[in-house]
């Protein structure tokens, strides 16, 4: 079985063009298959249940991006980017986390205009303001030039992806297959196959692995198999990225889909049941934090701050007076409060700014953040 055809550029060189991917026998699959959507279907009605303004949902997208983001070689963590949200734009690399944070709000795009659209908004998302001038012309654009990626056993060492001059038939064929809808074929199968489908046209210049990791749960949520986009796998494949590539190649080589699905659903399901952890972990924290204020009259502005620190670890008092609504004092003194009882500090580094962090929240998405000296200060 075929998984693809190549053809020869200008140069002699291999560009490979795939095939439709066949379906695995689900009784190859089956044993992850059911798992993995039994976690995404309880994390996705955990999410509705909790945040019906979908708060707690797009912090979980921000934490997908930055590990989807890190697999490409990004250097933003999660508490980065959470102080690059800020009104203040701090991060250690402006620019970087300037593209993980619009990968992050690239899981709230639709497909009004159809698929290919939707690729190269995401793509604009991304690049439309690098500081390179070629990157940013090619944002929202297909590739013109072919792309390659280091591969030992190719020929000169890389392995060549869809030739542009046949890019539009490839994506006509993802498109086809993607969007088809049939009630035996599991649709997140379908996602998954269609996901190893992209990654070989590799449509655009660059931003192809986050994009591709992207439209899986956009898709997922298109097609009405969740209420939101949350079938997220980013963690996994920044965690195991050599099972990940190896898990494409194989089914390149091989022509068989049973392994990559396999690995794919598997690192669906881990990132789900992680996700369903934090959540967990976040309710309670919520929990804990409001029985802190239960003699605070119910009208408070501290009640208020409580439930937004949970879905905004990192924030000014700026940032919280234009969220909540109220004045600037109201704010501070809110925020005072919640540093009194220890659920806010301003890290040394930010003292002046005057930056709070709830690190028990960042503690839960943010494993590889330093621990950061804490002060508590009367603002």
């Amino acid at each position: 079985m075929s998984s693809g055809t190549y053809e020869a550029d200008d140069r002699g060189r291999k560009l490979f063009r795939p095939n439709i991917p066949a379906f695995p026998p689900l009784d190859e699959v089956h044993d992850l298959l059911d798992p993995a959507m039994v976690a995404i279907r309880e994390f996705d009605r955990r999410l509705g249940a909790w945040n019906r303004t979908a708060a707690v949902g797009r912090l979980f997208a921000r934490l997908d991006a930055v590990h989807s983001s890190a697999a490409e070689g990004s250097t933003t963590t999660f508490t980065d980017l959470m102080e690059y949200e800020t009104s203040l734009r701090l991060a250690p690399d402006v620019d970087d986390a300037a593209v993980v944070a619009a990968v992050a709000d690239a899981v709230q795009e639709g497909a009004g205009n159809g698929l290919d659209e939707l690729v190269l908004r995401i793509h604009r998302r991304l690049f439309e303001r690098a500081r390179d001038k070629l990157i940013a012309a090619s944002a929202g654009k297909f590739k013109t030039i072919a792309n390659f990626v280091r591969d030992p056993e190719f020929p000169e060492g890389f392995f060549g992806y869809t030739s542009p001059s046949s890019l539009a038939d490839a994506m006509r064929d993802w498109r086809d297959f993607t969007l088809a809808a049939e009630p035996r074929t599991p649709e997140l199968l379908r996602q998954l196959l269609s996901h190893w489908m992209f990654e070989h046209i590799h449509p655009v210049p660059d931003g192809n692995g986050r994009i591709g990791r992207l439209l899986v749960p956009i898709l997922m949520k298109l097609k009405g198999h969740t209420a939101m986009a949350c079938t997220f796998f980013g963690e996994t494949v920044h965690e195991e990225k050599a099972l990940y590539v190896e898990a494409l190649k194989d089914a390149r080589m091989t022509g068989k889909m049973s392994n990559y699905a396999r690995q794919m659903l598997a690192f669906v399901r881990t990132t789900a049941q992680a996700n369903l952890e934090r959540l967990d972990k976040l309710q309670a924290l919520q929990v804990e934090w409001k029985t802190r204020f239960a003699n605070v009259r119910s009208d408070s502005v501290v009640h208020r701050l409580v439930e937004y620190v949970v879905t905004k670890p990192v924030f000014t008092v700026n940032d919280a007076q234009a969220e909540l609504g109220v004045s600037y004092a109201a704010a501070n003194t809110a925020a005072q409060a919640l540093t009194n009882a220890g659920i806010l500090v301003v890290p040394d580094d930010v003292r002046r700014d005057r930056l709070f962090h709830a690190e028990d929240v960042l503690g839960i998405f943010d494993r590889f953040r330093p621990n950061l000296t804490r002060v508590i200060s009367a603002l």
